[in-house]
């Protein structure tokens, strides 16, 4: 049992010996200098700046709190309801941040050995601070933040269980595991690639135990999720397949540089080369590191690869860094020296981007045609077309409720999921549309920084959640070909929907995929359609349509939508599988 309970490979860091009261001072000093220094940097940056657009919409979020949401887990809704619990604006959806911020610091102080020279804390500091996205996520309102200080908090604890594994220790890790998968779903590969790199905690039963501890403590999420159809995981695994491009490759391998400071990565590459692992966590930090950068590189050929993805490897880099400088004099100085310039550029940017006058655009001051917009709609309900960014920063910066509608030319979104759209059944509304939205009666509205196409609109039926279910005959059906089929319409809402009424009527249309989300095929006809789709009732309709002519024989994905007067058709079905012949009729 012994040769069991001591599962760690190679040695590890010497335990720390707590200085006696005289050598504590000094360097605690410096500590607490250094931490108060960097939160109130950082909460004066948050006051600041307007919100960047995402950080509105987790702002929606934390107005309903839930266990779980559209795009993400809710930790990062929770920490933004307590913030603004206690300060207002945009100070209060950021307030926890930085506190995130000084914790991470602290935990990688502790994690490369609890220095206590103040050279050693310097470098350590200005290495913390040389890394752009450590930089961003110390006052931004997004999920990276909690989960940057849950995965320091990750390895800390993975650290201490090596050390001796026990009751307290695997509860500690199995808890901290779950507050990881709690702030964002990329958790998961920090704990699978933490694993792979020590196999012998297969042999560990306090592994076991931790592992079900944490995901006990993740099945509330687990069970929004089945209550919610599986909504974020949906999304993540299959909503963002998009045909291959060498851009998402160059951009990926560019931002790689960019986003671990490109005067410092020529170092972290040098150390990665020549250093070997120390002890298990440095093998975990190689293990998480090439499994980060191998597994966004493949997904690069599915689509689009966020830089901030692999943002977790910032901690890796840093304790890597500082440990290897700590014995390689000649590394030590041109860490401290670069370092300290990436430092430097980055507080100077972060000055010029708080500058009222500065003239930049950025992510922080788009909200100037708010008020504009706010101005033309008065006390009308606004709808934007597809987006989710949008009515958040309306609503926040208005505190007047606004909605989007979600077609097929764009993603589904926590307001998807929501019943707000509830309160505008039967009402005037305004609808923001985007450029490309084919209404001539709309009004062009050039504002600062965006534009709409306006149009008031009276009597509004809403149908975002009316599900259409087809019985559809078996194939192959041949271009040309007349196939009248029936369709099973389920009205959720607690209020009848009259679909010919309004200035924006409801019609049922056919798409087959993949497909132009502009183009218009649709043929679709109802026969004897109903003038009222009743409440929380399920209505059997019949269809006709003719099938496309010159569509190549194959398999299609077929989808029946629900239109809004003149606005793209949105999803009413998830996509049956058909095929289609070769011989047109």
């Amino acid at each position: 049992m012994e040769a069991i309970s001591r599962i760690h490979l190679l040695p590890l860091t010497p335990q720390f010996q707590v200085p006696n009261t005289e050598q504590l001072r000094p360097f605690v000093k410096l500590l607490l200098l250094l931490s108060a220094g960097w939160l109130a940097f950082n909460l004066l940056q948050a006051a600041l700046l307007g919100l960047d657009p995402d950080e509105a919409y987790y702002w929606i979020y934390a107005k309903a709190l839930d266990w779980g949401y559209f795009d993400h887990p809710p930790v990062i809704a929770l920490l933004i309801a307590l913030g603004k619990s206690l300060v207002p604006g945009e100070a209060g959806v950021r307030l926890l941040m930085p506190l995130l911020s000084v914790g991470t610091f602290l935990l990688l102080w502790d994690l490369v050995g609890r220095p206590q020279k103040p050279a050693a804390i310097i470098r350590l500091a200005l290495l913390f601070g040389a890394m752009p996205l450590l930089q961003v996520y110390a006052f931004v309102a997004t999920p990276d933040a909690p989960l940057l200080f849950f995965s320091a908090l990750f390895f800390w604890s993975y650290r201490r269980f090596l050390e001796k594994p026990d009751l307290y220790r695997a509860l500690l890790w199995g808890a901290v595991m779950a507050a990881l998968l709690y702030s964002k779903y990329h958790g998961v590969l920090l704990i699978f690639f933490t694993v792979l790199s020590n196999w012998r905690l297969l042999r560990q039963p306090y592994f076991y135990l931790a592992g079900f501890w944490g995901a006990l403590l993740f099945l509330p999420h687990l069970y929004w999720q089945y209550a919610n159809d599986f909504p974020s995981f949906r999304y993540h695994l299959s909503g963002r397949d998009d045909p291959y491009e060498l851009k998402h490759t160059f951009n990926y391998l560019l931002n790689q540089l960019l986003i671990f400071s490109p005067l410092l990565f020529p170092l972290i590459v040098r150390t990665l080369w020549r250093r070997k692992p120390a002890d298990e966590l440095e093998r975990a930090f190689r293990w998480v590191i090439f499994g980060f950068w191998a597994f966004f590189f493949y997904t690069t050929f599915k689509g689009h690869v966020e830089p901030q993805w692999t943002v977790i490897l910032s901690l890796c880099f840093i304790v890597l860094l500082y440990r290897e400088s700590e014995t390689d004099a000649w590394l030590a100085k041109w860490v401290q020296r670069m370092a300290a310039v990436s430092f430097g550029l980055l507080v100077i940017a972060r000055i010029v981007l708080a500058w009222p006058d500065s003239g930049l655009r950025t992510p922080f001051n788009r909200q100037a045609w708010v008020p504009e917009l706010e101005q033309v709609a008065g006390d009308l309900p606004v709808v934007f077309q597809d987006s989710y960014r949008n009515p958040a920063l309306y609503e926040f910066y208005t505190g007047r409720r606004a909605y989007t509608f979600t077609d097929l030319c764009y993603r589904k979104n926590q307001y998807d999921l929501r019943y707000w759209e509830t309160d505008l059944h039967n009402q005037r509304v305004l609808i923001a549309g985007q450029s490309t939205w084919e209404q001539p009666a709309a009004e062009i509205a050039p504002l600062p920084g965006a534009t709409f196409k306006l149009l008031r609109v009276d009597s509004l039926q809403i149908s975002q959640k009316v599900t259409l279910q087809p019985e559809l005959p078996a194939g192959p059906w041949i271009p040309g070909e007349r196939i009248e089929f029936s369709i099973a319409l389920t009205n959720p809402y607690s209020f009848d929907i009259f679909p010919a009424k309004g200035d924006l009527p409801l019609s049922v249309k056919e798409r087959y995929g993949p497909f132009d989300c502009l183009e218009d095929h649709a043929n679709l006809q109802l026969i004897d359609p109903p003038s009222v789709w009743p409440a929380n009732s399920t209505i059997s309709l019949r269809a006709v349509i003719r099938v496309l002519d010159g569509l190549p024989a194959g398999t299609y994905d077929f989808f029946l939508c629900i239109q809004t007067g003149d606005l793209p058709p949105a999803f009413a079905t998830r996509p049956v599988k058909i095929e289609i012949g070769g011989q047109e009729k």
